[in-house]
């Protein structure tokens, strides 16, 4: 297994942890005292499967369809982890949740897209 699938599948899983630990502790927050102890596992559990998804298919060659998936989630991983810690250091938590959001799902969809197109992944430097 190569290091930059490993990177990728820890991007891809944390950006997923936060962002459900987040919207999953936030939502219950007016009905469960301690939302936190929901969101924690709900988080791992959405960040563990995201992270299996892209090494088990980067560690194989089969459907595009699957590889585009794989793809994209790391495409979100990574956009959202670079957005949210900028972000994060100008202004709150909030923001930077949000605006890693809408970025980390764009990046995800135009690199999917170009993915199933067959043209690969965007340059990455």
């Amino acid at each position: 297994m190569r290091l930059r699938t490993l990177g990728s599948a820890a991007a891809a899983g944390t950006a997923t942890f936060l962002l459900v630990f987040a919207v999953v502790s936030e939502l219950l927050l007016p009905y469960i005292e301690f939302s936190v102890l929901v969101g924690l596992p709900a988080g791992i559990a959405a960040g563990v499967s995201v992270a299996a998804v892209v090494l088990v298919q980067f560690g194989r060659d089969g459907d595009p369809t699957r590889r585009a998936l794989a793809r994209a989630l790391r495409a979100f991983g990574v956009a959202f982890l670079a957005v949210f810690v900028v972000a994060w250091l100008g202004s709150g938590v909030t923001i930077a949740i949000a605006a890693g959001t809408l970025l980390g799902t764009l990046a995800g969809i135009v690199v999917g897209v170009r993915s199933r197109l067959g043209r690969g992944s965007l340059p990455t430097g």
